[in-house]
């Protein structure tokens, strides 16, 4: 079989497309569509995704074992059921595309390097985990827990990703000449950096999966940026409980970042590694004001979903931003190390 590329970039157009499955991916949860497609890897047993209230009840009557959590006498929209599709449709796309570019590293390891073979490798292992973690998520309908470790599994799968473009690019440009990476600890915060990020995320897909969103209550200065028209509510209640520690968490993360940043730049000077800092910090500090933004439009009952979908592809965006900061820093220092 013929190798068809061997440039680094084709790692990165598959994170492109990974991170188009997370917004997917976020837009059926968001969309109550986690269970829109009861089947697989057909849809109420056809390959589209219009099928109407008549065609859903009648393939529930013929499977009654695949009634869902919301029961045979819930219908589905169109465009729910889109969703799952669309998700579903490019989780297929990138599973042979990546398999394909395992492959190629494979054949071509020794020109790229053996490493950068064992971290594809890595990226093929995470795609088969991520497909087991979205039936789990799936068939213990949305569980909080599930729901994160589907994102933390998706996030990962895009960083390495990225890792593989990243020192694959090295192999073939020497990049690590125009960044001065002056040590390990400079790595080191920008690890810690990525992790709180990261961790802020996960945070947050509990407390949205939870059904917590609304534990502090909604509207301006009541809902936020106070939680029940106080700076510290009663701690009463898990939801709120949550809910305090994801906003506690942001004002810390965001103090941590900004103290990282200017340590990275005083330390190292500025590089190519404080371009992404700023807009990993830059972004974060705009999904607050998203954050508060989504509970401030809320009505009784209602949340905007186009702003708890945006809340989450900025986050995706500030993390994967200092990942990439580290993985040129982690990437540029070793080269270093090694002459």
């Amino acid at each position: 079989m013929a190798v068809w590329y061997r440039s680094h970039q084709v790692p990165f157009m598959l994170a492109i497309i990974a991170f188009m499955i997370i917004a997917t991916g976020g837009w059926v949860r968001i969309s109550d569509a986690g269970e829109s497609c009861p089947d697989w890897p057909t849809c109420f047993g056809t390959w589209g995704f219009d099928v109407s209230a008549e065609d859903q009840e009648k393939w529930w009557e013929e499977n009654p074992d695949e009634v869902d959590s919301r029961g045979s006498g819930h219908r589905y929209t169109s465009d729910q059921i889109f969703t799952e599709w669309l998700h579903r449709g490019l989780v297929g796309i990138i599973g042979i595309l990546v398999l394909y570019s395992h492959y190629t590293t494979w054949a071509l390891r020794e020109e790229i390097g053996e490493k950068i073979y064992k971290i594809h490798f890595l990226v093929t292992v995470l795609l088969v985990m991520q497909a087991v973690v979205g039936y789990i998520t799936v068939d213990l309908d949305n569980a909080p827990w599930t729901v994160a470790l589907h994102l933390f599994m998706a996030l990962m799968f895009t960083s390495s990703l990225l890792a593989v473009g990243i020192m694959w690019w090295h192999n073939q440009t020497k990049f690590y000449l125009l960044i001065d990476v002056k040590g390990e600890k400079v790595m080191n915060v920008l690890w810690f950096m990525a992790f709180f990020l990261l961790l802020q995320m996960l945070i947050g897909a509990l407390l949205s999966s939870g059904y917590h969103r609304g534990a502090c209550g909604i509207g301006f200065t009541n809902g936020w940026p106070l939680c029940h028209g106080k700076i510290i509510p009663e701690l009463t209640q898990f939801g709120t409980i949550i809910q305090f520690i994801h906003r506690i968490s942001a004002i810390l993360i965001a103090g941590f970042l900004i103290w990282g940043r200017k340590w990275v730049n005083d330390s190292n000077g500025k590089s190519i590694l404080s371009v992404f800092i700023d807009v990993a910090l830059g972004l974060y500090i705009i999904n607050i004001g998203i954050g508060g933004l989504y509970l401030i439009m809320a009505g009784e009952g209602t949340f905007p979903s186009w702003v708890s979908l945006l809340h989450l592809l900025i986050g995706t965006m500030s993390f994967l931003s200092m990942a990439v900061a580290y993985l040129l820093c982690n990437t540029s220092q070793k080269a270093v190390d090694n002459g």
